[in-house]
This record gives structure tokens, sequence and C-alpha cells, in this order.
């Protein structure tokens, strides 16, 4: 038989878009403004060599802003919100904010703060809107000039604020951002031990309030009129129709490609 071969050509393109998270200062930019260098140059000190400003975690994070916690993971029922305060008053009020928390490889190793952060960064609602976690590190563009007003913002966000998500089944499911945290487990995270495995809704939440009220003390010490005009020019520019922009970049760069790879 003869077989007859047609050669053709595919044209093949792929793009590393860079990250899908929402957080504007994961990476370092060029940026015109050279109060941005300022600041990431100031944050990386700080965390580097903290020295005198390494706090104790009491002192950004107040037993009053504790009890307001507590009170609101007691309305949940869950279980080990008076473990959880254990903790509080023997450890973690008492560490230091940088060598004590932030430098702490456990936390990461147990995922007591980016597990939370995994669920309610950035969440999407069953209509396509997005619901950031008042926070530094995500699009979330709120007024944090202070801790206390962050703190009115974050716990509103946790427990009051209802939004409708997309169901497994396909329909509509009604929840707060507090009722998607789950617990972490032992079998999968192996340096979670049984006491911590089985308070891990309220210690998981506790570490990722820490977090967040970490991050806002540190911008606010450093850059308090800047930052957060910074911050929302960024999200502006890097997340703000991010989507539309790059399929509106790929069809008028890249019309006559025949497969387009997409990478994070």
């Amino acid at each position: 038989f003869d077989f007859a071969v047609s050669r053709a050509e595919m044209r093949v393109a792929t793009w590393n878009v860079a990250a899908v998270n929402q957080n504007p200062f994961e990476y370092w930019l060029t940026h015109p403004d050279p109060e941005y260098t300022r600041l990431m140059q100031a944050v990386e000190h700080f965390i580097l060599q903290p020295g005198e400003q390494d706090v104790a975690v009491g002192s950004v994070f107040s037993d009053g802003m504790f009890a307001d916690l507590k009170a609101r993971m007691a309305a949940e029922g869950w279980a080990g919100v008076a473990e959880t305060e254990a903790l509080w008053q023997a450890d973690f009020c008492k560490r230091r904010i940088v060598t004590g928390f932030l430098k702490d490889a456990s936390l990461g190793k147990k995922r007591l703060a980016s597990m939370p952060d995994r669920f309610t960064n950035t969440i999407t609602a069953a209509d396509g809107s997005s619901h950031p976690r008042p926070a530094v590190i995500n699009s979330f563009t709120g007024p944090m000039r202070s801790t206390a007003e962050w703190w009115a913002q974050w716990l509103a966000f946790f427990f009051d604020t209802p939004l409708e998500l997309a169901g497994r089944d396909g329909r509509p499911a009604r929840k707060r951002p507090v009722e998607l945290l789950v617990p972490i487990i032992r079998q999968k995270y192996p340096d979670v031990s049984e006491e911590e495995e089985r308070i891990s809704l309220p210690l998981q939440l506790l570490c990722l309030a820490l977090f967040d009220a970490i991050l806002v003390h540190v911008l606010n010490t450093l850059a308090p009129s800047s930052w957060l005009p910074l911050k929302q020019q960024l999200v502006e520019t890097l997340i703000v129709g991010k989507l539309e922009r790059t399929a509106e970049l790929i069809g008028r760069t890249h019309a006559s490609v025949d497969v387009f790879c997409v990478q994070e």
C-alpha cells in the first residue's frame, strides 16, 4: 500500500502568566514610585532583623480581640475553644511576632495558618464575584489604617457575611466564610498532634487571625500613609480584570497560534 504522508504545521505557544493567587505583594515588581521600593526593603529588613520591633504577639492582638474571637467561635459550637484559649494565654500571646510566630516553621508544617487562608483568602461566589478576606495578602482594599479598624471587618467577614456559593450538586449553597473551614487531619499532616487535630477549627482560626493582624501591624508601622494606596494601585493593575486582559492580549497577539498553553 502506498500512504500519502501529509506534513502539516502546528503552531504552539506557551505563557507563564504568573501565580493565580490574589496577593499583590507576592513578587517584587519594577515600580515607578520609589515608595514601593522603600516599603519592600523596609519589610525585608523588618523580617530579617526585627530588633526591638519584634514585640509580643499580645501587644498586636490584644486580650480584648481574643475575647471577641472566643465569643464568636463558642457561638459556632466548636469543640476546643477553651483549650485554644489556654494556648493563647500560655503560649501564643507571649511569642514574638517575627521570631516566635512568622518564622515558626512548625506552624507551616501543621498548616495552622495556611489551611484557613486556602479556603478564605478570596472566595468566589456562585455569580462569579470575588470576596477577599480583610487581609494584606489578597485584593482586599478596604480601610486598614489600624489593627482595630481591620479587626472589625475581619470578624464581620467570617461570621456575619453569608455568601451564595456553588454547591457540589450545582445548586447554590448559602454559607458564611467561617463555615468553609475544615479540620486539619493528623493522618495527612503528621506534625499535628492528636489534641491539635481535635481543636483544629478554633486553633487554625486563631492562628490566621494572628497572622493577618501581624501583617497589618507591620505595614502600618513601616509605612502608615503609603502602603494601602500602593496596594490599591497594585490590585487595580495586577488583579482587577486580569483574566479579561490576558484573553484580550492572547487574541490580539497570538491569533495564528493553534495551541496556546497557559501556565502558572
